[in-house]
């Protein structure tokens, strides 16, 4: 198996810049993630990997070979896609081993590799059987197990969980997980869907208008983000924010005030000054019902799943602020309560979106 490092890698359709000047590595062996909003180009990257789309500048490198200008068939990549693309006609053996006919591979290398696969895949009762007669998820499998007979250097999959329901897209994100540890493959993934890339990723790449963000270890993005677009993005549900104004500063850190009320956070390095508008940060677990201070809120509905809730409320101002509540079965709708969190629990952000540490 082999890494995949990028440098300063372009994409432009005409005049429009769609990957600006994308620098990353995904080490050998390793599962890395490309999420973002639609549009971000995270696919575009991927199929700029996969040989699918010409660079407009920039070095793609696998294994330490440079591929920038190699045809697809030289990279030793294979591509999973979010369309399963089986011949309905096929058998799923057939299916898997198709590009091993085309190579023109033994036959019995051919079956080999097919048998290892299934089994892999836990596919090898349904080897005799067409693609019309498996679920979903075992059309999946089967795209997957084509892409594995053909032993390549690195995985490629562009959003291959999309077409699934929401009980098969956690099955096959256990599946994936557990054939990335048991091949070892190097493995690089695009999805819209946060909650994807946090249970699969080893390194997530968070993109936003052509941009890496940030990348790093699913909890490093989750816990210390570099700016307010990944601290919003990485999380489920998403981070609260609350626009407010400094009024007092001292070595542990500010306060602020917003029209809600006041919070303090705290900050190690450089405060801003008193006057400043900054902006809060604060996850769903970390807020939670005070006796004094904080912000007062009405709380309006609340979603029971069961060992945990999310309550959903709104402050004076119209902001809307979620905080997660764990073990109790009181009912909170239409109550009015004051909320807050602990001072080195809450982040701050400038108002261009840096974060303020």
């Amino acid at each position: 198996m082999s890494g995949v490092k990028l440098t300063n890698v372009k994409k432009s359709f005409g005049e429009v810049d769609v990957i600006k000047d994308v620098s990353l590595e995904v080490p050998k062996g390793e599962f890395g993630v490309f999420v973002g909003p639609s549009g971000c180009g995270k696919s575009t990257l991927l199929r700029m990997i996969a040989g699918l789309e010409e660079t407009s500048g920039g070095r793609i490198e696998i294994g330490g070979r440079d591929v920038t200008d190699a045809e697809p068939a030289r990279r030793g990549v294979a591509m999973v896609f979010q369309s399963y693309a089986l011949y309905p006609h096929l058998t799923v053996a057939e299916n898997m081993g198709f590009s091993l006919s085309l190579a023109r591979a033994p036959r019995h290398e051919r079956e080999e590799k097919v048998r290892e696969a299934a089994r892999i895949l836990q596919l090898t009762d349904h080897l005799d059987k067409k693609p019309s007669a498996l679920s979903g998820g075992q059309r999946q499998r089967v795209a997957i197990g084509r892409a594995i007979v053909r032993e390549p250097e690195v995985f490629l999959f562009d959003e291959p969980l999309s077409n699934l329901d929401a009980e098969l897209r956690v099955q096959m994100r256990l599946e994936l997980t557990r054939l990335h540890r048991q091949i070892g493959a190097t493995m690089i993934y695009v999805t819209h869907d946060q909650v994807e890339a946090m249970t699969l990723a080893d390194d997530i790449f968070v993109l936003k208008g052509g941009h890496v963000m940030q990348s790093g270890r699913p909890l490093t993005l989750y816990d210390d983000p570099d700016n307010r677009f990944v601290a919003g993005f990485i999380g489920s549900p998403a981070m609260n924010f609350v626009n407010g104004t400094v009024t007092g500063t001292d070595s542990g850190g500010i306060t602020v005030q917003a029209e809600e009320g006041s919070l303090r956070a705290a900050l190690s390095g450089p405060k801003p000054g008193e006057g400043t508008r900054v902006i809060l940060g604060i996850r769903p677990e970390h807020l939670a019902p005070v006796s004094e201070g904080g912000l007062p809120v009405t709380v309006e509905v609340a979603e029971e799943l069961g060992g945990n809730s999310y309550v959903h409320a709104r402050s004076a101002s119209g902001a809307d602020l979620v905080f997660e509540r764990r073990g109790s079965r009181d009912s909170l709708e239409g109550q009015k309560l004051h909320i807050g969190a602990d001072a080195d629990r809450i982040m701050a952000f400038s108002p261009e979106g840096g974060r303020l540490r």
